[in-house]
């Protein structure tokens, strides 16, 4: 990139500050992605471990 000013070294900044930005949150992201597969694995055990646990409080009857 070649610069003819002192207002484009600041608009070069700014772009280049952007870029290193988005790939650090791309980045960030990345590292914590599952994938679809196993996202359904993880949320079909959470939602059967939420539905036996609501089982067990409805069996368990109320003092009268």
């Amino acid at each position: 990139m070649v610069l003819s000013g002192p207002e484009e070294l600041e608009f070069a900044l700014r772009l280049f500050r952007d870029d290193s930005l988005m790939a650090k949150s791309e980045a960030r992201r990345k590292k914590y992605f599952v994938p679809p597969s196993a996202r359904r694995k993880i949320k079909s055990i959470a939602a059967r471990k939420r539905a036996a646990r609501a089982r067990r409080k409805r069996s368990v009857t109320p003092p009268a």
